[in-house]
């Protein structure tokens, strides 16, 4: 078996034009193709959306230090007050 590495073309067609040396003689071969890729276009990084306007509204007030205890209230505010739909 001879093994030769030879640069050849692809057609728009899709066929490979290989210029062979001449002692090559004719008959059946078996052809593997290694075909360098196309750069890849570097991916855009994802754009934040924008934040919900509401987003930080409560951010500058100091009477609400601790979120966590103001989300208590607020919970035992609404589960004790009497629901006036029966």
């Amino acid at each position: 078996m001879l093994a030769l590495k030879l640069k050849g073309q692809i057609t728009s067609d899709r066929r490979l034009v290989v210029k062979l040396p001449k002692d090559i003689a004719p008959g059946t071969v078996d052809v593997i193709v290694l075909h360098e890729a196309p750069a890849k276009a570097p991916r855009r990084r994802a754009r934040r959306k924008p934040a919900h306007p509401a987003f930080g509204i409560w951010a500058k007030r100091a009477d609400l230090s601790d979120s966590a205890a103001l989300a208590e209230r607020l919970r035992q505010k609404v589960e004790s007050r009497e629901d006036s739909r029966g």
